[in-house]
């Protein structure tokens, strides 16, 4: 499976963290954008290279669609700044 920003293509390292509103850093990928400390569903994720955010499931590619409001009935997350 590939990963890379759907706006700029930067692929994510092994390194790259993000910060939930909660405070919890982690490598969102690993997870599918949940955070494993509270649970919050990211459903958009910014890019570290470019700083733009786009939805979480367009980072993934080659992969079959995905209903992503079925899996995030309730806890998703606004984007901040």
């Amino acid at each position: 499976m590939e990963i890379y920003c759907p706006e700029c293509e930067w692929e994510p390292p092994s390194s790259a963290t993000w910060t939930c509103e909660c405070g919890h850093a982690w490598h969102t990928f690993d997870t599918h954008g949940r955070c494993p400390e509270c649970g919050t569903v990211w459903r958009e994720t910014q890019c570290c290279e470019c700083q733009a955010w786009s939805p979480h499931h367009d980072w993934y590619h080659d992969l079959p669609p995905v209903d992503v409001d079925a899996m995030t009935e309730g806890q998703e997350a606004p984007p901040t700044e």
